[in-house]
C-alpha cells in the first residue's frame, strides 16, 4: 500500500521514483484483497506482483524506507551496506512516537484502512521533506542519524546466511 500511496503523490515528480520490495519471496502470492479495496478507496488501481528485495534494487535506491524496525533490521542484515540509507518511514520523517507502522496482514478491512491512513499521514510528511530535497540536490541532503542497531543483528546475519546455505543445498 505504501508504494501505491506514495507513487500517486509523486506522480508528477521527475526526480522521485518509487519501487517496493518485501523481505520474503512472494512468488505467486497475490496482493491482499483488503489492500486492493483500500487503495481503490483512495482512487488507486494496484495490480503489481510483489517482489523480493534484491541487490539490484538496493543499488538503485538512494533511500530505503521500511514500515517496521523489524523489516529495517532484516534489510540491513541482508545488505549491511545500506545501513546509512535505511530508515523506517516514521523514523525518516521525524515521527518519534512510534517508529513502526502497524502490519495489517491477515487482519480486517478496517485494520487495512487504519494502516493506510497511518501510511498516508507519514507520506505527507515525507513528500514535504523530499520536496525540500528536490529543490536543492539529493546528493547534498543530510540524512537523519540512523537509529542504532540491536546487538542481535550479527546473530540475525548469521541466521540468514545459514538459511541461505540450507536452501542452496536442497536445490
Amino acid at each position: 500500500m505504501a508504494e501505491a500511496l506514495f507513487e500517486t503523490k509523486v506522480r508528477e515528480s521527475d526526480v522521485i521514483e518509487v519501487q517496493s520490495a518485501g523481505i520474503h519471496k512472494f512468488k505467486g502470492f497475490p496482493v491482499s484483497p483488503h489492500a486492493i479495496t483500500v487503495l481503490a478507496e483512495y482512487g488507486i488501481k494496484y495490480d503489481r506482483a510483489p517482489q523480493e528485495i534484491n541487490p539490484e534494487l538496493i543499488e538503485w535506491a538512494d533511500l530505503v524506507l521500511t514500515m517496521t524496525k523489524f523489516h529495517k533490521y532484516i534489510a540491513i542484515a541482508l545488505f549491511p551496506e545500506i545501513f546509512n540509507k535505511t530508515f523506517t518511514l516514521k523514523e525518516f520523517v521525524g515521527n518519534q512516537n512510534s517508529l513502526n507502522i502497524s502490519d495489517p496482514v491477515g487482519k480486517s478491512l478496517s485494520t487495512y484502512r487504519q494502516c493506510a491512513q497511518e501510511i498516508d499521514s507519514a507520506i505527507n510528511l515525507l513528500q514535504h521533506k523530499l520536496q525540500i530535497v528536490s529543490e536543492t540536490s539529493f546528493s547534498s541532503f543530510i540524512f537523519p542519524t540512523p537509529q542504532p542497531l540491536p546487538p542481535a543483528i550479527s546473530l540475525l546475519r548469521w541466521l540468514i546466511r545459514l538459511a541461505r546455505l540450507r536452501n542452496n543445498t536442497r536445490h
